[in-house]
């Protein structure tokens, strides 16, 4: 308890100088890392637990959430390199936008009463890389965006994951602003 006493105490303090303390250590990296592998496994459940077929975008967005477990990946590696950092910034800030993106869009299609309303069958990936073919059971969508029925206090899971993609981007600008205040 006196571990997360100190944490807190350090954070209201200085809480730049503390973010980006913690950016020097494996465990944050870590529960970067385990975060994203959870939302991947929360994902497959609804898969193949609930029966609930990921649309287009829902592939979109578990691509985005791969690249942000590969930035916490490499960021394990070294999280004091700067060369190791930017890799990691940059693939992250990536993966977190491109699953912003689609997670809004996705918003998009609840609101919207047209009964023809419907995603492509087959996703178009950046660099056209056919992930689809290459790993079916992750990224080749079967549902309908917009349809899918689930609610969690209130929100649905498009709300859901745009609020987590956008932890995920003003996480990234702390860091980076607690990088920038240093020099």
């Amino acid at each position: 308890m006196n571990a997360l006493a100190k944490i807190w105490t350090d954070f209201r303090s200085a809480p730049l100088g503390t973010i980006r303390e913690w950016q020097n250590h494996r465990m944050t990296w870590l529960i970067m890392l385990v975060t994203a592998l959870s939302l991947e496994s929360t994902a497959w459940y609804f898969q193949y637990v609930m029966l609930m077929d990921p649309c287009e975008l829902c592939v979109y967005q578990r691509l985005a959430i791969m690249l942000l477990a590969t930035a916490a990946g490499i960021m394990l590696i070294s999280p004091r390199n700067k060369l190791v950092r930017s890799a990691g910034y940059l693939v992250w800030i990536t993966g977190a936008l491109y699953g912003l993106k689609a997670a809004v869009q996705q918003l998009g299609y609840y609101g919207d009463n047209d009964l023809f309303m419907t995603c492509k069958a087959l996703p178009d990936f950046p660099f056209s890389l056919p992930l689809y073919e290459w790993w079916p059971e992750m990224f080749l969508p079967a549902g309908f965006c917009g349809q899918d029925g689930w609610m969690f206090l209130g929100l649905n899971m498009a709300n859901w994951m745009s609020f987590i993609f956008g932890m995920y981007v003003v996480a990234f600008g702390l860091c980076i602003i607690s990088e920038l205040k240093k020099r």
